[in-house]
């Protein structure tokens, strides 16, 4: 299966939050396209990778965008944003 993000010119915030929630969303091993315009996304896309657990299979330039092939987790964790800790009284 192949999944396909178009970020366009989004700035990487938005495209980190949006990559977590299809993270979350996609089988292990599924093969997924970010492809981007924008250079923060390029700059931050390939460590954002590796410390999600992902696999970066490759990256190609154009005169306008980047495309990363990336290979989603065979085992996820939750990420940290999602984690409900318990109060404490």
């Amino acid at each position: 299966m192949t999944a396909v993000v178009d970020a366009g010119g989004e700035p990487w915030h938005r495209v980190q939050a949006l990559l977590e929630r299809r993270l979350d969303d996609l089988p292990p091993g599924t093969l997924l396209e970010v492809v981007t315009a924008d250079r923060q996304v390029n700059a931050a896309l390939p460590g954002w990778c590796a410390a999600s657990g992902g696999t970066l299979l490759a990256t190609e330039k154009t005169a306008d965008t980047t495309s990363f092939l990336l290979r989603v987790p065979a085992d996820t964790e939750p990420h940290v944003a999602s984690i409900h800790l318990p109060e404490i009284s």
